[in-house]
């Protein structure tokens, strides 16, 4: 992985000075290039603009910027840059940054864990302070339940969405997201995906729901690097913490599976090559 540091007064990136590790995340946006074409980069452009002006620096978030962003994106391969509001140290300017980073393998299907607590992000609303904590949330997931991905529930008990994706389901023929006002980070495939459903008159609507009320219905969770996911299982921790609770020996057999119905495999294959078919060259 490769980062770079935006000279505002030069207009370009340039190595750090020094180790930056250590840097705090303020604020983060990436998204999947392939082969030189990104799908809705424009939408990203906004939320890492919105993100960055919170943070007092949204006049260095130019079309310069973009530009030498997009410019050090190889045209062939399959990459997940990402760019980064970073505060190097409490009594320096936020800078920007730049990171070129190798697309991970992508997968079709999803095996989620119902955890037995609630989101415990500290800025649920902004993509960048939480990703350390949400990574080790998944670590945690595959280590101890063999599952992919995280769902997020607020203290009322209803799923906000996943730790890296947002959540969306069908009621037959109803393309279902969470009520916006549970505070889900704005995410941009599954915007595209709710404008596209309304442009085709697919009935939309935004409810909240239970973790169990999913299990019957087929279940998506989207984001930029990986499309379209259905999950495959649903594995629910809370049988996991309920056991050790009542003194019993943690034993995965506690947890209870949970597989959703077949999948509309046409209806799923559709909205997939669509999602492939709206990835452009980016333009400045």
């Amino acid at each position: 992985m490769n980062v770079w540091l935006w000279n505002q007064q030069d207009r370009r990136f340039e190595e750090p000075p020094a180790d930056i590790s250590s840097s705090t995340l303020m604020a983060a946006d990436s998204w999947f290039v392939e082969d030189g074409r990104v799908r809705a980069l424009e939408r990203h452009r906004a939320r890492f603009a919105s993100a960055a002006s919170e943070m007092g620096i949204g006049e260095t978030v130019t079309d310069d910027f973009w530009a030498a962003v997009v410019e050090e994106i190889p045209e062939t391969g399959e990459w997940f840059p990402r760019v980064d509001v970073l505060e190097v140290s409490p009594d320096a300017d936020r800078e920007l940054a730049f990171r070129l980073r190798p697309a991970p393998p992508r997968t079709r299907e999803l095996r989620v864990l119902v955890p037995s607590h609630s989101d415990p992000r500290t800025t649920p609303c902004r993509k960048g302070p939480d990703i350390a904590l949400l990574e080790g949330l998944r670590t945690d997931a595959r280590e101890q339940y063999g599952c992919d991905e995280v769902l997020l529930i607020n203290g009322d008990g209803y799923v906000i969405e996943g730790a890296t994706t947002s959540l969306l389901w069908w009621d037959e023929e109803t393309l279902c997201a969470p009520d916006p006002e549970l505070g889900a980070l704005p995410g941009v495939t599954s915007a595209v995906i709710l404008e596209e459903a309304r442009a085709r008159s697919v009935p939309v609507e935004f409810r909240r729901l239970r973790p169990e009320e999913l299990f019957g219905h087929e279940v998506w969770l989207v984001n930029a690097l990986h499309g379209i996911r259905r999950v495959r299982e649903f594995v629910d921790g809370r049988d996991f913490h309920d056991s050790a609770q009542r003194g019993g020996e943690p034993n995965q057999a506690w947890t209870k599976r949970r597989s959703g119905p077949r999948a509309d495999a046409a209806r799923l294959g559709r909205w997939r090559e669509w999602l492939e078919t709206i990835k452009v060259a980016p333009g400045m």
